[in-house]
């Protein structure tokens, strides 16, 4: 059997992405995959300077990472495209694949997780994809994972059978749920959290969102993800370099030596029915109800905060 290949996606923050490489070289069976990199081109002048320490990066880790293929671009893609492009063509190659982004940490027993789902469920069809970060919702002890009608976009893995349902499209989508109230709340997760307008958001290009896309195709073909009880990713962009996270709370996942130290049985155990959990998943929209969503204005105080920094940092001393 060939290697199940690692797809990394790196832009302009050299920092994160060493330690995701640190974190990445001590997860078990890492020798029975293959690690592809792909390093998106500056989009903007000022990002120039960071595309290329975070390629040092690369080139340092490369070797030790299983000699890993290294792909540069020369022009920026954008997060959206540089991850479809790349996940379609591993896809194609292998028949599945690990996505991993910069900002993540991993648990040493991350890739054993994913590689023993990925065999599990490598044919049935009801699952599309495997989680590897789960949100703090005090789940019981057993099984190890569960199931959810919800993707994710932080670690996470699916197979070239699920991955060929992904589309760019957006009107019939938002066609479909304006027309049915019952679906939109549904998308909502019962208004627990505002899918739908970042469908919306996504539609006008006011968001670089591949994530959404996927989501809806997974949620409108019944299609399931499979989520360890507790986290494998440890989420590291809850700063002023993200895009995405910036305004999230880091407090909503354990210190980073103790997320490290968690021990887990080996080898996992699965549910004995394939269907969402109904109690996980609606102690989860209890948990996104709490949580605060990500608004214009916090979004652009980020990007107050990151050009103030990079004016500072262009001043004459």
């Amino acid at each position: 059997m060939s290697k199940t290949p690692i797809a990394v996606f790196a832009y302009n923050r050299p920092r994160h992405l060493h330690q995701l490489f640190s974190s990445l070289l001590q997860c078990a069976r890492l020798d029975e995959c293959q690690v592809h990199i792909f390093c998106d081109g500056a989009k903007k002048p000022e990002h120039e300077l960071g595309v290329l320490a975070e390629r040092q990066v690369v080139r340092e880790f490369a070797p030790l990472l299983n000699n890993a293929c290294v792909i540069e671009r020369e022009k920026n893609l954008g997060l959206a495209r540089s991850i479809v492009s790349g996940v379609t063509e591993l896809c194609k190659q292998y028949g599945r694949v690990i996505v991993l982004e910069d900002d993540l940490i991993l648990h040493p027993f991350f890739l054993d997780f994913i590689l023993q789902s990925l065999d599990r469920y490598a044919d049935d069809e009801c699952v599309a994809q495997v989680a590897g970060f789960t949100f703090p919702i005090n789940t019981p002890a057993k099984p190890d994972t569960f199931f959810l009608p919800l993707t994710t976009s932080w670690g996470w893995a699916t197979w070239q059978r699920a991955w060929k349902l992904f589309s760019w499209e957006t009107g019939a989508a938002l066609q479909i749920l304006e027309a049915d109230p019952d679906m939109r709340k549904r998308f909502d997760l019962d208004g627990a959290y505002p899918y739908l307008d970042m469908l919306h958001q996504a539609a006008e290009a006011k968001v670089d969102s591949w994530a959404i896309r996927w989501y809806w195709q997974i949620f409108s073909a019944n299609k399931l993800t499979l989520y360890p009880r507790r986290s494998l990713v440890w989420q590291n962009g809850f700063d002023e370099s993200a895009t995405n996270t910036i305004s999230a709370r880091s407090d909503q996942q354990p210190l980073l030596d103790k997320f490290l130290r968690e021990q887990w049985r080996n080898p996992i155990s699965f549910p004995d029915i394939l269907h969402a959990d109904d109690i996980e998943f609606d102690k989860l929209k209890i948990f996104l109800q709490a949580q605060p969503v990500q608004t214009p204005p916090a979004h652009w105080i980020g990007n107050l905060k990151r050009k103030l920094m990079e004016f500072v940092k262009k001043r004459p001393q």
